[in-house]
């Protein structure tokens, strides 16, 4: 049985998604020793982050780019306000349309699929290989800044069903897990339809919300129908925080925004466990502090 992660990487303007993703590869080698690795991404991005960081480097992280071409429909008009803390934000295109088609390009028996975003600070996605579920993902997930409570986050709308982040997907190539991406690739194709029935917000598209519909329809319209990861939780950050240094492997300083005093921040060191880094501004500025540790 042949495994490895998979990540996609779609450059915009300002963020350097496939630095992200190279960034993250590394730390998923020194963690959880696995080198097969893809990362799908444009000929734009490929292009300019190869030029700013050097073929090498990016080759010698990521063991196999998938080169896909973008819909420029979609880049125009799925447009999200990115944050790098609440003192600036700017609309950036957010291109996340290819994600559904996880299945068919993974050349795995066994994938898990996660954001570039998604640091993998520890071993303990590991224990999705072998498992005896052929398809994971959690609906279960935590602010580190446990005085945060944003219920929106929990439900597609406030009398929904159960949000799924498709933040980490774990897959076997089994007929049930293409079914699934192929519900998901439905969900996105007839997406205004669907935002009726199950009345998730605004008019960004989000992986997220297909996913989630998807997993309850292939659930026997059962809410949490589809199992979850063997991890305890996965782990958050927001756009509003910020990165202040990375002292050691595997560890963190952030400054987390005070929810009853926006704009300003408490320190928390995060140590030894993988976190969903939502400002990504945040990230590239520490990206050098990673690497150094791997």
């Amino acid at each position: 049985m042949t495994k490895g992660f998979l990540m996609f990487a779609h450059n915009n303007e300002e963020i350097d998604y496939l630095k992200l993703a190279v960034v993250n590869a590394y730390l998923i080698k020194k963690n959880c020793d696995i080198h097969d690795i893809t990362v799908v991404t444009n000929q734009h991005s490929y292009d300019y982050t190869t030029e700013k960081l050097g073929k090498d480097f990016v080759h010698d992280a990521v063991s196999n780019i998938v080169i896909t071409e973008k819909d420029k429909n979609f880049k125009r008009s799925n447009t999200r306000l990115y944050k790098d803390t609440s003192h600036t934000s700017k609309p950036l295109p957010f291109y996340n349309v290819d994600r559904c088609d996880a299945y068919n390009i993974s050349p795995y028996d066994e994938t898990i699929l996660i954001d570039a975003d998604y640091l993998i600070l520890s071993d303990t996605l590991n224990s999705c290989w072998g498992h005896d579920n052929e398809f994971m993902m959690n609906w279960s997930y935590e602010d580190i800044m446990t005085e945060r409570n944003d219920d929106t986050l929990r439900r597609l709308s406030p009398t929904g069903i159960t949000m799924y982040w498709a933040t980490v997907v774990y897959f076997r190539k089994t007929e049930f897990a293409e079914q699934m991406f192929e519900t998901v690739k439905h969900v996105r194709d007839n997406r205004e339809f669907y935002q009726d029935v199950y009345k998730w917000p605004g008019q960004l598209y989000r992986n997220d919300y297909s996913f989630s519909v998807a997993a309850h329809m292939l659930g026997g319209f059962v809410d949490k129908g589809i199992p979850q990861l063997p991890v305890p939780h996965l782990y958050k950050t927001f756009d509003t925080d910020d990165v202040h240094s990375a002292p050691a492997l595997n560890e963190l300083i952030f400054y987390l925004e005070k929810p009853k005093s926006l704009g300003d921040f408490m320190l928390c060191k995060w140590r030894g466990l993988d976190i969903h880094v939502m400002n990504k501004w945040a990230i590239n500025r520490i990206s050098k502090e990673l690497l150094q540790y791997v």
